[in-house]
Protein backbone atom coordinates (compact mmCIF):
# COMPACT_ATOMS: atom_id res chain seq x y z
CA UNK A 1 0.00 0.00 0.00
CA UNK A 2 1.40 3.39 -0.88
CA UNK A 3 0.24 6.63 -0.67
CA UNK A 4 0.77 10.22 -1.45
CA UNK A 5 1.88 12.50 1.21
CA UNK A 6 0.45 15.60 -0.02
CA UNK A 7 -2.78 16.66 -0.04
CA UNK A 8 -3.95 12.58 0.65
CA UNK A 9 -2.29 12.48 3.86
CA UNK A 10 -1.31 15.73 4.81
CA UNK A 11 -4.09 19.11 4.06
CA UNK A 12 -1.02 21.09 2.75
CA UNK A 13 -2.78 21.75 -0.67
CA UNK A 14 -3.73 25.92 0.17
CA UNK A 15 -0.04 26.43 0.83
CA UNK A 16 2.75 23.99 -0.74
CA UNK A 17 2.40 24.81 -4.06
CA UNK A 18 2.24 28.90 -3.60
CA UNK A 19 5.38 28.44 -1.18
CA UNK A 20 7.06 26.42 -3.83
CA UNK A 21 6.14 29.17 -6.88
CA UNK A 22 7.25 31.51 -4.70
CA UNK A 23 10.62 29.90 -3.58
CA UNK A 24 11.25 29.41 -7.50
CA UNK A 25 10.96 33.16 -7.85
CA UNK A 26 12.95 34.04 -4.96
CA UNK A 27 15.65 32.38 -6.21
CA UNK A 28 15.75 32.39 -10.45
CA UNK A 29 13.38 35.71 -10.48
CA UNK A 30 11.44 34.24 -13.36
CA UNK A 31 7.52 33.69 -13.27
CA UNK A 32 5.99 30.24 -12.87
CA UNK A 33 3.10 29.15 -14.49
CA UNK A 34 1.05 27.31 -11.35
CA UNK A 35 -1.06 25.26 -13.30
CA UNK A 36 0.33 22.36 -12.20
CA UNK A 37 -1.26 20.09 -14.45
CA UNK A 38 0.26 21.19 -17.44
CA UNK A 39 4.22 20.03 -16.94
CA UNK A 40 5.35 16.40 -17.71
CA UNK A 41 6.21 15.79 -14.12
CA UNK A 42 3.73 17.03 -11.16
CA UNK A 43 6.99 16.67 -8.85
CA UNK A 44 8.94 19.26 -7.52
CA UNK A 45 12.22 18.57 -9.38
CA UNK A 46 10.21 18.15 -12.58
CA UNK A 47 8.31 21.11 -12.82
CA UNK A 48 11.33 22.73 -11.92
CA UNK A 49 13.31 21.48 -14.34
CA UNK A 50 10.61 22.34 -17.12
CA UNK A 51 10.39 26.10 -15.53
CA UNK A 52 14.20 26.28 -16.42
CA UNK A 53 13.77 24.90 -19.97
CA UNK A 54 10.76 27.06 -20.69
CA UNK A 55 12.55 29.94 -19.49
CA UNK A 56 15.88 29.26 -21.21
CA UNK A 57 17.30 29.64 -17.94
CA UNK A 58 21.14 28.72 -18.62
CA UNK A 59 21.89 27.39 -14.90
CA UNK A 60 23.52 23.66 -13.77
CA UNK A 61 19.98 21.94 -12.91
CA UNK A 62 21.82 20.06 -10.15
CA UNK A 63 22.82 23.43 -8.56
CA UNK A 64 19.31 25.50 -9.43
CA UNK A 65 17.64 22.19 -7.75
CA UNK A 66 19.62 23.04 -5.00
CA UNK A 67 19.00 26.44 -4.37
CA UNK A 68 15.51 26.81 -5.39
CA UNK A 69 15.17 23.67 -3.22
CA UNK A 70 16.85 25.06 0.22
CA UNK A 71 14.40 28.59 -0.42
CA UNK A 72 11.76 25.93 -0.30
CA UNK A 73 12.60 24.33 2.80
CA UNK A 74 13.28 27.83 4.25
CA UNK A 75 9.73 29.09 3.98
CA UNK A 76 7.79 25.59 4.41
CA UNK A 77 10.13 26.00 7.88
CA UNK A 78 8.51 29.29 8.39
CA UNK A 79 5.19 28.72 7.62
CA UNK A 80 4.80 25.85 10.02
CA UNK A 81 6.77 27.44 13.27
CA UNK A 82 3.77 30.32 12.72
CA UNK A 83 1.55 27.29 13.03
CA UNK A 84 3.08 25.46 15.99
CA UNK A 85 4.54 22.98 13.75
CA UNK A 86 1.29 21.21 13.53
CA UNK A 87 -0.82 20.73 10.02
CA UNK A 88 -3.96 19.16 9.80
CA UNK A 89 -4.08 15.47 8.38
CA UNK A 90 -6.55 14.46 6.31
CA UNK A 91 -9.35 13.28 8.45
CA UNK A 92 -8.03 9.39 9.66
CA UNK A 93 -4.72 9.66 7.89
CA UNK A 94 -2.28 8.79 10.55
CA UNK A 95 -4.30 6.26 12.31
CA UNK A 96 -4.91 3.93 8.59
CA UNK A 97 -1.59 4.98 8.05
CA UNK A 98 -0.78 3.04 11.43
CA UNK A 99 -3.21 0.44 11.33
CA UNK A 100 -1.63 -1.12 8.32
CA UNK A 101 1.63 -0.68 9.31
CA UNK A 102 1.06 -2.75 11.96
CA UNK A 103 -0.60 -5.28 10.00
CA UNK A 104 1.58 -8.53 8.73
CA UNK A 105 -0.22 -8.56 5.24
CA UNK A 106 1.08 -5.19 4.66
CA UNK A 107 3.98 -3.42 3.32
CA UNK A 108 3.35 0.40 3.10
CA UNK A 109 5.38 3.03 1.79
CA UNK A 110 4.90 6.99 0.97
CA UNK A 111 5.88 7.99 -2.47
CA UNK A 112 5.23 12.00 -2.92
CA UNK A 113 6.51 14.21 -5.69
CA UNK A 114 7.72 16.98 -3.25
CA UNK A 115 11.66 17.03 -2.13
CA UNK A 116 12.49 14.46 0.52
CA UNK A 117 13.29 17.80 3.22
CA UNK A 118 9.91 19.35 2.75
CA UNK A 119 8.26 15.91 2.79
CA UNK A 120 9.55 14.47 6.01
CA UNK A 121 8.37 18.11 7.43
CA UNK A 122 4.69 17.66 6.50
CA UNK A 123 4.62 14.26 7.62
CA UNK A 124 5.82 15.19 10.94
CA UNK A 125 3.52 18.04 11.27
CA UNK A 126 0.84 15.45 10.94
CA UNK A 127 2.76 13.26 13.83
CA UNK A 128 3.58 10.41 11.20
CA UNK A 129 7.35 9.54 11.58
CA UNK A 130 9.34 9.68 8.07
CA UNK A 131 11.96 7.58 9.57
CA UNK A 132 9.52 4.84 10.69
CA UNK A 133 8.02 4.76 6.82
CA UNK A 134 9.35 3.95 3.49
CA UNK A 135 9.15 6.90 1.79
CA UNK A 136 10.20 7.97 -2.15
CA UNK A 137 10.01 11.87 -2.90
CA UNK A 138 10.89 14.16 -5.78
CA UNK A 139 14.58 13.86 -4.65
CA UNK A 140 14.73 10.34 -5.60
CA UNK A 141 13.76 11.09 -9.59
CA UNK A 142 11.19 13.27 -11.08
CA UNK A 143 9.19 10.69 -12.69
CA UNK A 144 6.09 10.14 -10.19
CA UNK A 145 6.16 6.20 -12.05
CA UNK A 146 9.53 6.18 -10.70
CA UNK A 147 9.07 7.58 -7.34
CA UNK A 148 6.57 4.82 -7.06
CA UNK A 149 8.65 2.24 -8.41
CA UNK A 150 11.00 2.80 -5.42
CA UNK A 151 8.79 3.54 -2.93
CA UNK A 152 7.52 -0.13 -3.26
CA UNK A 153 11.55 -1.65 -3.65
CA UNK A 154 12.26 0.22 -0.17
CA UNK A 155 8.68 -1.29 1.17
CA UNK A 156 9.02 -4.48 -0.12
CA UNK A 157 12.77 -5.43 0.35
CA UNK A 158 13.14 -8.25 -2.22
CA UNK A 159 9.88 -9.84 -1.31
CA UNK A 160 7.01 -10.16 -3.68
CA UNK A 161 3.38 -9.15 -3.68
CA UNK A 162 0.19 -10.20 -6.09
CA UNK A 163 -0.58 -6.29 -5.70
CA UNK A 164 0.29 -2.97 -5.60
CA UNK A 165 -2.27 -0.25 -4.29
CA UNK A 166 -1.59 3.80 -4.60
CA UNK A 167 -3.95 6.35 -2.64
CA UNK A 168 -3.70 9.83 -3.86
CA UNK A 169 -5.82 12.82 -4.92
CA UNK A 170 -4.47 13.92 -8.25
CA UNK A 171 -5.87 12.77 -11.96
CA UNK A 172 -2.20 12.61 -11.75
CA UNK A 173 -1.73 9.85 -9.38
CA UNK A 174 -4.26 7.47 -11.48
CA UNK A 175 -2.38 7.79 -14.40
CA UNK A 176 1.29 6.87 -12.69
CA UNK A 177 -1.09 4.28 -11.29
CA UNK A 178 -2.42 2.94 -14.51
CA UNK A 179 1.12 2.87 -15.95
CA UNK A 180 2.61 0.86 -13.03
CA UNK A 181 -0.60 -1.81 -13.37
CA UNK A 182 -1.17 -0.76 -10.10
CA UNK A 183 -4.74 -0.83 -7.93
CA UNK A 184 -5.38 3.14 -7.52
CA UNK A 185 -7.79 4.32 -4.70
CA UNK A 186 -8.91 8.29 -4.68
CA UNK A 187 -8.86 10.01 -1.60
CA UNK A 188 -11.00 13.66 -1.90
CA UNK A 189 -12.74 15.69 -4.48
CA UNK A 190 -10.06 16.12 -6.92
CA UNK A 191 -9.68 13.09 -8.72
CA UNK A 192 -12.39 11.08 -10.74
CA UNK A 193 -12.28 7.16 -10.25
CA UNK A 194 -14.39 4.36 -9.89
CA UNK A 195 -12.76 3.51 -5.95
CA UNK A 196 -12.76 6.95 -4.11
CA UNK A 197 -13.09 8.42 -0.49
CA UNK A 198 -14.01 11.69 0.72
CA UNK A 199 -11.10 10.56 3.49
CA UNK A 200 -9.93 7.97 5.48
CA UNK A 201 -12.13 7.57 8.32
CA UNK A 202 -14.44 4.41 6.87
CA UNK A 203 -11.98 2.26 7.72
CA UNK A 204 -13.82 -1.01 7.39
CA UNK A 205 -14.79 -0.13 3.68
CA UNK A 206 -11.27 0.85 2.41
CA UNK A 207 -9.93 -2.77 4.39
CA UNK A 208 -12.79 -4.17 1.79
CA UNK A 209 -11.03 -2.49 -0.95
CA UNK A 210 -7.57 -3.44 -0.51
CA UNK A 211 -8.84 -7.54 0.24
CA UNK A 212 -10.42 -7.71 -3.00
Amino acid sequence: MTPHAHGTLVESEDFDGILYAQAIRNVLKIDVDEDWSGYRHQTDSGILNEVLERGGVELDRSAANASVKSEFVTLVAAYLADRGNRLPEVPGARAFVDRLSAHPAFHVAVATGGWKETAAMKLRAVGLDPDALNVASGSDAESRVEIMRTAARRALAGRRVDRKTYFGNRPWDRDASRQLDWDFVGIGPDVEHTTRFNDFLDHESIARVLAR
